[in-house]
């Protein structure tokens, strides 16, 4: 019996020692999170789970970042230099187990630790018992960041929004009317004014009648032309309407 439990042991420190040289190499990694709470927890920190964990992460050499709010200089140009550390807790009968893991910035398990256990009945004491012994079995990591190792930090992007060159504007000729004099500057036109009201304004002839009434845009300086197609803005001292008329750009005074 005894032998028998011996050959089981042996076999799995084996079988972890092989787990930890196929898994990927921790040094390359040069800080650590942890969250407030993890997900079998119901409450920040409860039982000082998280406050254990980064007090074991430091004491094996690693950086804990206590808010990722501010990042160094070199983790805000390179993301993936930061790993997030969760705790899991494995289903056990009267027996708490639980693993340490590693994430990296694809939301990959790098690194997974033997299962700590223990059979304590008091809940802080069984998840601090296992803990411990979860990071007793990463001894053998030795971890000492080494910044001239190479993260693959590659990642297939997918992206529905195809960003084209913008395209250059070119303002169609616009035929004017009465085009041996400008329209706008002929001092031979009637004078326009135009009227406050609450909805816009109304642009009036010198004799008071109301010829059009305009209403502001979300564009400033622009305005809708009541009952009227195309647009209105002042151009010089003037008030001119500009619309398309078989598919070419006309401004002419908004006046009769």
């Amino acid at each position: 019996m005894m032998k028998n439990l011996l050959n089981i042991t042996i076999t799995l420190f084996i079988i972890f020692q092989a787990s930890l040289e196929a898994q990927t190499d921790l040094n390359q990694y040069k800080y650590v999170s942890v969250p407030d709470r993890f997900d079998f927890l119901k409450t920040s920190d409860q039982y000082q789970l998280s406050s254990l964990t980064q007090f074991l992460l430091t004491k094996k050499g690693f950086t804990v970042l206590e808010s990722i709010e501010n990042y160094p200089s070199d983790l805000a140009a390179n993301s993936c230099l930061l790993l997030d550390v969760n705790v899991e807790k494995i289903k056990g009968f009267l027996i708490t187990k639980l693993e340490v893991q590693f994430i990296n910035c694809k939301k990959e398990v790098v690194f997974r630790s033997a299962i700590g256990t223990s059979k304590e009945k008091d809940f802080k004491m069984a998840y601090h018992q296992a803990l411990r012994a979860a990071f007793d079995s990463m001894e053998a990591l030795n971890y000492n960041y080494e910044a001239s190792a190479t993260i693959d930090i590659s990642a297939p992007i997918e992206s529905s929004t195809t960003v084209l060159p913008k395209p250059s504007v070119q303002t169609p000729s616009a035929p004017v009317v009465a085009a041996s004099v400008d329209p706008v500057d002929s001092p031979e036109l009637p004078k326009t004014l135009i009227v406050s009201t609450a909805y816009g304004y109304d642009i009036t002839d010198a004799n008071g009648r109301v010829l059009y009434s305009i209403h502001p845009t979300m564009e400033e300086g622009i305005f809708i032309i009541d009952k009227l197609p195309g647009i209105a803005y002042k151009r010089g001292k003037r008030w001119v309407r500009e619309y398309v008329l078989e598919k070419k750009t006309v401004i002419e005074l908004l006046i009769p």
